[in-house]
């Protein structure tokens, strides 16, 4: 008696499958994101002067250890402070590989602190620019405020708004809001 089960191949649909495909506009359409981000891009001359870390030294107060200290500018003005140590022991006898091991501790440690620093001068630099490619991006893949919603829209500035000049001012931006804008405004006035 034969008790094989056979299995019919059938394809089934991963829970990761969008159900619905991208549509071909959207595929070949750039994300602004990366418009911002070729802004961001550029030369940056950095300087990393290294030192002996005395105070390093003077604390641990270890014959055998070897401190570093590396100080990351940008255009003369220190944006980073690193700190590299290693203890010369039977372990890692290797003066030089030591040595080089403290220096780029150091260094990659300045480098880490220096990140947090060169991001607050990029966005002191771009704030004004991030508002508005921040906007953009949100308006690109937001939906527009459909005719049912401008129309009620309408509908409540004039039942609410008592100043004329100010409900056609607010009714001008109708047709340029997206549907959660005025969405909120809306609810604002409905209340």
């Amino acid at each position: 008696m034969n008790n094989a089960t056979t299995y019919k191949n059938r394809s089934v649909r991963s829970p990761y499958q969008s159900s619905q495909s991208v549509p071909k506009k959207a595929q070949e359409q750039e994300h602004p994101i990366r418009s911002h981000v070729r802004k961001l891009c550029g030369t940056y001359n950095l300087s990393a002067t290294f030192t002996e870390d005395a105070e390093a030294l003077s604390t641990l107060q270890n014959s055998r250890l070897i401190a570093v200290r590396c100080v990351l500018s940008k255009d003369g003005k220190p944006i980073g402070i690193g700190h590299g140590s290693s203890i010369v022991s039977r372990i890692n006898r290797a003066s030089e590989r030591t040595a080089f091991s403290c220096l780029n501790g150091a260094l990659m440690s300045a480098i880490n602190s220096a990140c947090k620093t060169l991001d607050v001068l990029r966005l002191e630099v771009n704030d004004d620019q991030a508002a508005t490619d921040k906007s953009a991006m949100y308006r690109e893949y937001s939906e527009p405020a459909t005719e049912k919603q401008k129309n009620y829209a309408r509908q409540l500035l004039s039942m609410n708004v008592e100043n004329e000049a100010d409900a056609e001012q607010i009714a001008s931006t109708l047709d340029d809001m997206t549907k959660d804008e005025i969405s909120g405004l809306i609810q604002r006035f409905a209340a």
